[in-house]
C-alpha cells in the first residue's frame, strides 16, 4: 500500500467520524411527530416522553402508530408487504416512515429544521 492510499483512508475515516458526531449531537428539543393521511395532517404530537397510541383505520387499511420516549414506530399494519413496520423506530428530525398502500406518512420535525445542513447548501 502506498503512502497516498493511507492518507486517503485516514481522511475518509476522519470525515465519517465527524459526520457521525454531528448526527449524534443533533438536538432533540421541540421535536414533533406529524402523521398525515392522503396528504392531510391527521395528528401532530410532541415527543414528550409519554406514550401516545394511534389506531388509524380507513377504507384503505389499518395502522397502529406508537409515539413514546424513544421516538415513533408502526407496531401493526395490514398492508401486504409490512415495510412500514420493518422500518422500526425513528427518532431524529428529518426521518420518516411511509406506508404507501395506506397513504400514511409519519415524519419528525423540530427546531433542527430551520438550519441548513452542509448538504443543502
Amino acid at each position: 500500500m502506498k503512502r497516498f492510499d493511507v492518507y486517503i483512508i485516514i481522511a475518509v475515516v476522519a470525515i465519517s467520524g465527524f459526520l457521525l458526531a454531528m448526527f449524534m449531537m443533533q438536538s432533540n428539543d421541540n421535536q414533533e411527530v406529524i402523521i398525515s393521511l392522503k396528504g392531510e395532517e391527521y395528528a401532530r404530537i410532541d415527543i414528550d416522553g409519554q406514550e401516545h397510541v394511534f389506531e388509524i383505520e380507513t377504507e384503505l387499511g389499518y395502522n397502529k402508530v406508537i409515539v413514546d420516549k424513544d421516538g415513533v414506530h408502526i407496531e401493526e399494519a395490514d398492508c401486504p408487504d409490512h415495510d412500514c413496520v420493518e422500518v422500526g423506530t425513528i427518532s431524529k428530525v428529518g426521518q420518516s416512515i411511509i406506508c404507501a398502500p395506506h397513504y400514511l406518512v409519519i415524519e419528525i420535525v423540530g427546531s433542527a429544521d430551520v438550519d441548513l445542513d452542509g448538504i443543502a447548501i
